[in-house]
């Protein structure tokens, strides 16, 4: 999970970032990344799509206000989930007209926190999300049950038999999937999602789909944690 807070209150900023950080651990959810912002400006001069997965927008910010930076990411963003963090409903119509997911008011109460991750559903999004590959094509992250290096290429094993080739290095192709829950290198060239995972066997692991990958004898009990421990959090959702 990838997430940001843009508030140009410090004290503001980091109540937030506590209280997230609380509420994810507590449903359960794994966090990439909390990044802090002082302003629409700071936020949107690094923005691009597929960046981050929900951002907290506080509205009366000085300069671009949230309402203005949320429009400038909806622009290029039109599935990343926006919370919008403020003193008052004033801007309620606007927030609605940019698809807003909530509306969390100061000061932040740890109940409302956790309620309003429960009504965006990340899990349900997570499923949903599609990733950037280093050619530019786009893929279903949760279509993914495992990819291979071989000869300069990516294949990428998805969903109901397909394929899908590129050229790039296994250490680009690391970089975006193992930052991801459920994504882990088994062997050398070789990186799978524990969501497929359906049994191990004689240093293999046997996958959805009829599919089946070498794991290396020295990773086997590290794998075989990954997964239990992958499952426990899918549990706990």
């Amino acid at each position: 999970m990838r997430i940001s807070i843009v508030d140009d209150r410090l004290e503001d900023r980091n109540a937030l970032q506590r209280e997230l950080d609380s509420a994810l651990r507590e449903k359960g959810y794994s966090v990439e990344t909390i990044d802090l912002y002082s302003s629409g400006e700071e936020f949107l001069s690094g923005f691009k799509k597929g960046k981050y997965d929900l951002i907290f927008f506080d509205i009366y910010m000085d300069g671009i206000n949230g309402i203005e930076a949320a429009a400038e990411v909806r622009k290029e963003d039109k599935f990343v989930r926006l919370i919008f963090v403020t003193t008052s409903n004033d801007f309620a119509a606007e927030s609605y007209s940019l698809r807003a997911d909530y509306y969390l008011l100061k000061p932040f109460v740890h109940e409302d926190i956790l309620k309003a991750l429960s009504i965006i559903n990340l899990e349900d999004y997570e499923r949903q999300r599609v990733i950037v590959l280093p050619d530019k094509s786009t893929c279903l992250l949760h279509d993914i049950i495992y990819s291979e290096y071989y000869n300069h290429r990516i294949v990428l094993y998805l969903k109901s038999n397909r394929k899908k080739k590129i050229r790039t290095s296994q250490a680009d192709i690391e970089r975006i999937l193992c930052k991801n829950d459920g994504f882990v290198t088994c062997t050398k060239g070789i990186i799978v999602n524990l969501e497929y995972v359906q049994r191990f066997e004689d240093g293999t692991i046997f996958l959805a789909d009829g599919l089946q990958v070498p794991v290396s004898r020295r990773r086997t009990a590290e794998i075989r944690k990954a997964h239990a421990d992958y499952l426990f959090r899918q549990v706990r959702l």
